[in-house]
């Protein structure tokens, strides 16, 4: 897949599409460019830091990581919620 901007908001709908509708399973740099996406709409605009600032490891991207990977993947889609 093409590499998708944060900030790129007509590529990360195409990729939150593909992820729920053609149950595409993302990619670690994909769910990492939509924390950043999810970082920058929320944090880093009222900040002004980065997202390639923020320590990995840190509350901070723990979290957004984890944001991204139930925009992508919620748990309603995964076959244990469906049990």
């Amino acid at each position: 897949m093409n590499r998708i901007r944060a900030n790129s908001g007509k590529l990360f709908h195409e990729l939150l599409v593909r992820c729920l509708a053609e149950q595409h399973q993302p990619t670690a740099e994909e769910i990492e460019l939509v924390a950043g996406k999810i970082w920058h709409e929320s944090h880093g605009a009222r900040t002004g830091q980065p997202w390639p600032d923020v320590a990995r490891g840190s509350d901070a991207h723990r979290q957004m990581i984890e944001a991204a990977m139930m925009a992508l993947n919620p748990p309603a889609l995964s076959g244990a919620a469906l049990r």
